[in-house]
C-alpha cells in the first residue's frame, strides 16, 4: 500500500496554508499584525483572517486585542516543547542528518561545540557507496584541520577564534594542512562570507569534507558535515553540495535547545592517556 505522504493529490491546500502561517511566526517574537503576515506570505487578509481564527480557538495562536498582534499559542508550544523533551536532541537530529545523507550518499556527522573544540556525536550514512570514510563520533579532531573545526572559528569573533588557534598551535597532519596563521585567517573570512568551510585532505590524505554552522541567535553551537574519499568526492561537487548542508544546519538549529552539550548524545570529549586533551583520529575528514 503507497504511503500517504507520497500519494499525488494528498496535499490539502487550506491545511498547507495553515502551516505555512505558523512557521512565519518563527521570526516574530514580537509578534505580527494581520496585514503584516498576509503581505509575508501573500495571502489575502479575508482567507488569513479565518485561517487564524481557526487556529486561535483551537490554542495554536492567539491574539492580543491590545497591540492587534497574533502570537503563537500554548498549545503549538506545549506540543513542541513536550515533544523535543519527550524524544530526545539525538531523535530530532537523526532524521535531518539522515536526509542530507540519503540526497549525497556519502557519510553526514554531526558536531557539537565543547570548549575549544568540535566534537562529533552522531552520523547518518547514504546506502549506495561501498567505500566510504570512517566516522568520528565521540572524536573531536584539531579544529584549524576539520571543515566542521574551521567553520566554527569562521563564525567566532576573529580574535576569539585567533586565541583558540593561539591555544591549540597549527601542527601539520598531512601534507596539506594549513599549518600559515595568514591562510588560515583567509580561509576562515572567506567560510564566514560563504557561509560554509571545505578541507581538501588536511586532516587525512585521501578525503575532503565540507560543512555548515549551526547558528542559535547568531552563535556557532555546532556544525553539520558531509565528507568522503577524494576520488569521490571533489571540490567542485562539494561547494554544489553546500547549499543543502546550509539548510540541514538551519533545520538543525530550529530544534536546537536553549543548552545542548555532547552529553545529550550520551557522549564528552575523549581525552588522552595521561588526560592531556582531546586524542585524535584518522579516520575520517568531516
Amino acid at each position: 500500500m503507497p504511503s500517504l505522504i507520497h500519494r499525488a493529490g494528498a496535499r490539502v491546500a487550506s491545511v498547507a496554508r495553515a502551516m505555512r502561517a505558523l512557521e512565519a511566526f518563527a521570526g516574530e517574537p514580537e509578534g505580527v499584525a494581520l496585514s503584516t503576515l498576509a503581505a509575508k506570505l501573500g495571502y489575502g487578509k479575508g482567507s488569513l483572517s479565518k485561517i487564524l481564527s481557526t487556529l486561535a480557538r483551537e490554542g495554536f495562536v492567539r491574539h492580543d486585542p491590545l497591540t492587534g498582534r497574533f502570537h503563537l499559542g500554548w498549545r503549538f508550544l506545549a506540543l513542541a516543547f513536550g515533544h523535543a523533551e519527550r524524544v530526545g536532541l539525538p531523535a530530532l537530529c537523526l532524521p535531518i542528518l539522515q536526509a542530507v545523507a540519503d540526497d549525497t550518499d556519502e557519510l553526514v556527522q554531526l558536531g557539537i561545540v565543547e570548549r575549544d573544540q568540535v566534537l562529533f556525536v552522531a552520523k547518518a550514512e547514504g546506502l549506495g557507496q561501498r567505500m566510504r570514510m570512517l566516522p568520528l563520533v565521540g572524536v573531536a579532531p584539531p579544529v584549524h584541520a576539520t571543515a566542521s573545526g574551521k567553520v566554527w572559528l569562521a563564525h567566532l569573533p576573529e580574535s576569539e577564534a585567533l586565541a583558540v588557534v593561539e591555544r591549540q598551535g597549527l601542527p601539520r597532519l598531512t601534507p596539506r594542512t594549513v599549518t600559515s596563521r595568514a591562510k588560515l585567517v583567509k580561509q576562515l573570512r572567506d567560510a564566514r562570507a560563504g557561509g560554509y568551510a571545505i578541507v581538501d585532505e588536511e586532516l587525512v590524505e585521501g578525503g575532503r569534507a565540507a560543512a555548515a554552522p549551526i547558528l542559535v541567535a547568531g552563535h556557532p553551537v555546532g556544525a553539520v558535515a558531509v565528507s568522503g574519499p577524494t576520488f569521490r568526492l571533489s571540490v567542485a561537487r562539494l561547494h554544489r553540495m553546500a547549499p543543502r548542508l546550509k539548510r540541514a544546519a538551519a533545520e538543525l538549529a530550529a530544534v536546537w535547545p536553549a543548552r545542548a552539550t555532547a552529553r545529550d548524545f550520551g557522549l564528552g570529549v575523549r581525552t588522552d592517556e595521561n588526560g592531556h586533551g582531546p586524542r585524535r583520529s584518522a579516520r575520517g575528514t568531516p
